[in-house]
């Protein structure tokens, strides 16, 4: 809606890819605690309101042992917040919406992609 365009200098988008040194994984990740990991914790941050997975037509994220950790995250988060809000539900702009399947055509989930 035009009220929350209004706001997009306010959004913020953090992409996986981009946080470690592919090439340097066990230094980026430490001590390997999965609970200190830039993943988890992007994803438990208050301001994160959603994940967003980019799928090619072989469904590669799918196969990768990160991405399966960012999808059950997701949706230990989204149950969460869903036993959290068993009161009647207001329009909450800043509600967590949880997983959003992508591709080169559209989101997946909201029926605007094309084969």
């Amino acid at each position: 809606d035009a009220g929350s365009r209004s706001n997009w200098r306010s959004v913020a988008y953090w992409v996986c890819t981009f946080s470690i040194n592919q090439y340097q994984v066990q230094e980026e990740l430490g001590d390997s605690c999965w609970d200190a990991s830039s993943f988890y914790l992007a994803l438990q941050s208050p301001g994160c309101r959603g994940t967003c997975m980019v799928l090619d037509e072989q469904l590669h994220p799918l196969a990768r042992s990160w991405c399966l950790f960012e999808l059950l995250q997701t949706l230990v988060r989204s149950e969460g917040e869903e036993d959290e809000s068993q009161s009647p539900r207001r329009k909450d702009t800043n509600r967590f919406v949880g997983m959003l399947f992508c591709t080169s055509s559209g989101i997946l989930n909201r029926g605007e992609a094309s084969t």
